[in-house]
């Protein structure tokens, strides 16, 4: 119950005790703030891929994708349906540019193959949005 509300249990359950039944937040902005934390994450996991690369591909996606792509989305409550069924893939397409993101904070060299793999991982997550954005040409 804490998490729908988007508080913390520790204040929810002081609040309830106190009588002040905290109500739910709506669900466009629980989808919202999933969609944009997963969207914030690889942004930053394409800021360590381009600081530890050298690569500036990697920060021309993370400005595109924590940042266009997040305006372009905000107050777009109209698309929460497609916001909310992209969240699952982009989750994993999220834990693809990590990996390789942790590999070369390492030191490790990353396989065309995998990058490749990642990116088209990302490509395919963000499609739907990027359609939906632009009325649903794509």
């Amino acid at each position: 119950m804490a998490r729908a509300t988007g508080m913390l249990s520790g204040p929810y359950a002081r609040a309830t005790i106190l009588g002040k039944r905290p109500r739910s937040k709506p669900v466009t902005n629980l989808v919202f703030e999933k969609l944009i934390y997963e969207l914030q994450s690889i942004a930053t996991n394409f800021r360590q891929l381009a600081d530890a690369t050298g690569n500036e591909g990697y920060i021309k996606w993370a400005r595109y994708i924590g940042g266009q792509l997040v305006e372009k989305l905000i107050g777009r409550t109209d698309l929460t349906e497609v916001m909310e069924a992209q969240l699952e893939p982009l989750n994993g397409a999220g834990h693809a540019i990590n990996g390789l993101a942790r590999k070369a904070n390492s030191g490790s060299d990353i396989e065309a193959e995998e990058r490749a793999f990642a990116i088209q991982s990302i490509k395919l997550a963000l499609k739907p949005l990027e359609d939906a954005l632009s009325g649903g040409k794509g």
